[in-house]
């Protein structure tokens, strides 16, 4: 029988959790379905997609590596899934360009003070900077799920034929 998911994944198991806990208060608080907190809402948002963005960069950087190390051709390991392989590089990308958003409205904004509007301005765009990876990376755990549940299946289905 195979493990159960986030014992074989805890990292998108973990992943999981955090996305789905900062999304619930997120979307509370901008419905301000949670009184006087709409402020943490937005910067909790901004801070754990900025996070999340640089985590999975580095996951992306280390299965590069693992996939350049492999045996099997790039091709054929890419081509595999695609479904997981577009997930992926979905999610991969999204972070990137999420982590380069961040930095970069860093160094523009970076010169002083600034009026409480520009700066709400600001974390709205953080914020929505942030549910996108947040949304990418739930939408590539959840396909890792699916992609476990069928190997948990075929894995049964296998032993059944075998005891049989």
């Amino acid at each position: 029988m195979p493990r159960s998911f986030p014992l074989s994944r805890p990292l998108q198991a973990g992943k999981t959790v955090v996305t789905l806990g900062t999304l619930g208060f997120g979307g509370l608080g901008f419905a301000r379905l949670v009184p006087d907190q709409q402020l943490t809402a937005l910067l909790l948002v901004s801070f754990v997609g900025l996070c999340l963005a640089l985590v999975v960069a580095v996951e992306t950087l280390l299965a590069a590596v693992r996939v350049r190390r492999a045996d099997e051709p790039m091709g054929d390991r890419l081509s595999a899934d695609p479904a997981y392989t577009g997930a992926r590089l979905l999610e991969a990308a999204v972070a990137i360009l999420a982590t380069v958003g961040f930095v970069a409205v860093f160094a523009v904004v970076s010169g002083g003070q600034m009026a409480g509007p520009g700066a709400v301005g600001l974390l709205f765009v953080f914020s929505g900077l942030g549910v996108t990876v947040l949304v990418t990376s739930l939408v590539r755990t959840l396909t890792e799920y699916v992609r476990h549940r069928r190997r948990g299946r075929r894995a049964t289905e296998t032993t059944d034929a075998v005891e049989g």
